[in-house]
């Protein structure tokens, strides 16, 4: 691998991971359109690692104030000040529905719905999904979220392992389609993603070959990743805070089509 590929992956990875248009459809599109190549499974353990380091990074302060919380003591840190512990339940309680979905569709669906038909209509439905969020508005805080949220924004997230789905993307408009303010759902979506993201990085790691490790590349490319990451993240609550997330239906949908057509031909 050459330090200009390494960078180039680095950055494709941040920004499909956090941007709602789904890193996994995006992978499959590539694969089939550019030729096949052999996943290089300890690359992609890396990237992951970079792009969950830059969630970790931006809400330090933050995951900070959800650690003390544990011990009783009360944050001034929104939207969860004052209900730290409250906030960890269900964070925690959410990735629970998450692993057991994604645990049955890669071991079940996973190869039946990595190809380009799939991953197009998928594209689609993410389109779909984020511009039936659009213009929605919700006011609903932490101290009014139920175990209910918490279980059904984590099954969203589990249903987003199939590739072309965007789990940021589906996340996000779930939480304010369940009546949370836009800053508490873009935030609580970023966040059950570290718990998410591991998991799918620990089980990529059973397959990861030391022996094709690339030092200077690998480094390259987790460094964009982390930091792409980092701003990717920002871009995002931006634009949930501006009301401007569904706009991504536009890129989504003319790629879910022409993945579509070119599956037919």
């Amino acid at each position: 691998m050459s330090y200009l590929e390494g960078i180039a992956l680095g950055l494709i990875q941040a920004l499909t991971e956090f941007l709602p248009v789904s890193s996994s459809g995006h992978l499959v599109l590539a694969q089939a359109w550019f030729g096949e190549r052999e996943v290089d499974v300890l690359f992609n353990v890396l990237l992951h690692t970079a792009t969950m380091a830059a969630v970790l990074v931006y809400f330090r302060r933050e995951i900070a104030e959800l650690v003390t919380g544990l011990a009783g003591a009360a944050g001034s840190i929104p939207p969860f000040a004052g209900h730290e512990r409250k906030a960890i339940g269900l964070i925690v309680l959410c990735n629970v529905p998450t692993a057991l979905i994604g645990l049955v569709i890669e071991r079940y669906f996973e190869e039946a719905v990595s190809r380009p038909a799939p991953v197009g209509l998928m594209l689609i439905v993410t389109g779909l999904v984020l511009w039936a969020g659009r213009g929605r508005e919700g006011q609903r805080g932490v101290a009014a979220m139920t175990a209910v949220d918490a279980l059904l924004i984590g099954v969203v997230q589990g249903v987003a392992v199939l590739p072309g789905l965007s789990r940021a993307g589906l996340t996000i408009v779930a939480a304010i389609v369940l009546g949370l303010e836009r800053s508490l759902a873009a935030r609580f979506s970023l966040l059950i993603s570290i718990p998410a993201i591991a998991g799918a990085t620990l089980l990529q790691a059973r397959d990861a070959d030391l022996a094709s490790l690339a030092l200077g590349p690998y480094l390259a490319g987790m460094t964009v990743a982390g930091v792409a990451g980092y701003w990717a993240i920002h871009f995002i609550l931006v634009l949930v805070n501006r009301r401007q997330f569904f706009l991504f239906a536009y890129y989504v949908w003319p790629l879910g089509l022409l993945a579509l057509l070119t599956a037919l031909w």
